[in-house]
């Protein structure tokens, strides 16, 4: 796994267009980078413990954070996104999915209840496990296509990917999480 005192600053570079993604995607081997995802998605699941239905849905209007149920619902929707991206680029017979993110903050829905999102979030994990486990050993390592936001891309590069985006909102929820138990009963 990537500890996170070197995952941040390698995402915060590509991300600052210090280094491309391509390249980032290079540093580290790639089971490395999905161990890491499926890490920070369990803390993402941890983050849901013990909140209630008021605490996923808070927004503060002093803050523009999204909820808990924004971020994990869009975190979910995205990830059909990542689903398609890693079949393209592999030789994996398995479907594509037809509802997939096409833009930013797509896919985020407030007020879902707690219990629903520990339902779909598992069923998420659960889906894109299957993709990597079906794709990590049938995809060319030097196959890449253009990416109009990301720049050139291989299979590394949309795992890592991936994984910035997790960790981007698992930062989210964990500062709305503190706002929430707060501000909340």
């Amino acid at each position: 796994m990537i500890p996170s005192h070197v995952l941040t600053p390698l995402i915060l570079s590509a991300f600052a267009r210090e280094i491309t993604w391509l390249e980032a995607s290079s540093r580290h081997a790639l089971d490395e980078f999905i161990e890491t995802f499926f890490n920070i998605r369990e803390r993402t699941l941890e983050n849901l413990e013990a909140l209630t239905n008021e605490q996923v849905a808070f927004s503060s209007p002093a803050h523009s954070i999204w909820s808990i149920s924004e971020s994990v619902t869009h975190l979910i929707h995205t990830q059909g996104f990542y689903h398609n991206k890693l079949l393209d680029i592999s030789t994996s017979q398995l479907p594509h999915l037809v509802e997939a993110a096409r833009g930013f903050g797509e896919g985020a829905k407030q007020n879902v209840p707690v219990k629903d999102l520990h339902v779909s979030l598992n069923a998420a994990t659960e889906r894109i496990h299957t993709v990597i486990d079906q794709t990590r050993s049938s995809h060319e390592p030097e196959k890449t296509e253009v990416n109009s936001a990301f720049g050139i891309c291989n299979y590394k590069t949309w795992v890592l990917l991936m994984l910035a985006h997790e960790v981007d909102h698992l930062r989210q929820m964990a500062a709305m999480r503190r706002l929430a138990r707060t501000n909340t009963k």
